[in-house]
């Protein structure tokens, strides 16, 4: 365990939940914080293990995920650092419901449960900032199971390029947005990403190689270049 608040309060800045709130009140979480570095597939915590805080990933990349009892798992959500795990603490869960593993290496602060709860209780403005991210991580739930529900996997694969692989393009523009060429970085492998998606590695495998065989996308490796989003966006 090391100390070092100012990466934890430089990382609490950066992340909506905590954005806008009192300056004083993120100086506090961050000197209340402990710290950890962890490396690429360790343990953030497991499904029955007691909520002591809300985990913040300061560097790094981290996934959630279910786990069947015979050992497959459903990736739920890919985390990149500066992010927020683990917010049964904040609806005042006893244990968590989920499991999350490191897919970097990466550093970690833990916000112990009762200096958290302290500080939105005394902080209207951190309690609503809180609030309005676990809505926002609600309402991307139910866009899954809809996108799961009413949309193909190659529908899912496409959308997914656009609009979450790689947020911006090199316009800095959202990639949905653009036209033209742009290249996506997946920020996890396709195994990953695929279980995501719902889809099988191989699935997900043949889609892409799919979209390459029609000239919408380019792979190699984890980059895929698009040489026109907006053609792209008209095959889903």
């Amino acid at each position: 365990m090391t100390d070092c608040p100012a990466d934890v309060l430089s990382g609490l800045r950066r992340i909506p939940g905590f954005r806008g709130a009192p300056e004083a009140v993120l100086r506090r979480l961050a000197a209340a914080a402990r710290v950890f570095r962890l490396g690429r597939h360790d343990t953030l915590f497991q499904r029955g293990d007691p909520c002591e805080g809300l985990l913040v990933l300061l560097q790094g990349l981290a996934k959630v995920y279910a786990r069947a009892d015979r050992g497959h798992e459903k990736v739920i959500e890919v985390v990149s650092a500066p992010d927020c795990l683990g917010e049964s603490t904040l609806i005042g869960e006893a244990c968590h419901h989920v499991n999350a593993a490191m897919l970097s290496e990466g550093q970690v602060a833990l916000l112990p449960q009762a200096a958290l709860m302290r500080e939105v209780g005394e902080s209207p403005v951190l309690a609503m900032r809180l609030l309005a991210d676990v809505t926002e991580r609600l309402n991307r739930r139910v866009h899954d199971i809809e996108a799961v529900t009413l949309h193909t996997a190659a529908q899912r694969v496409v959308a997914y390029l656009l609009q979450d692989g790689a947020p911006q393009c090199e316009s800095r523009a959202p990639v949905q947005a653009a036209f033209g060429p742009c290249t996506v970085s997946l920020p996890a492998s396709k195994g990953t990403i695929a279980s995501l998606l719902s889809v099988t590695p191989e699935h997900f495998s043949r889609i892409l190689h799919d979209l390459q065989s029609r000239g919408l996308i380019t792979v190699h490796r984890r980059e895929i270049h698009i040489p026109d989003v907006q053609r792209l966006a008209c095959h889903a």
